[in-house]
């Protein structure tokens, strides 16, 4: 059974909001999770990505996680960066 949830990132707190996410995957056993970045500049939904992907590779190997990102530069940040189960939109 596929589990989605969503995150709507649109706070000045970005530390608060990739520990927010943390925390709700610390206790969900979601499949897949879709983040909404398209409020944040290309360096901050790169770096949401990332932190976002590594944490939740490593409590679901499995599972697949979805940035949506206002700019095509955030994928070309990131397209060297072996990230499994991240799809940047």
């Amino acid at each position: 059974m596929q589990n989605t949830i969503h995150f709507d990132i649109k706070i000045n707190n970005l530390t608060g909001a990739v520990d927010n996410i943390k925390e709700y995957l610390a206790g969900n056993k979601a499949s897949e999770i879709s983040i909404d970045l398209s409020g944040l500049n290309i360096f901050d939904a790169a770096r949401i990505s990332l932190l976002s992907s590594a944490y939740y590779y490593g409590k679901h190997p499995d599972g697949k996680i979805t940035c949506r990102c206002n700019s095509d530069t955030v994928k070309e940040l990131l397209a060297d960066i072996a990230t499994p189960n991240l799809e940047i939109v």
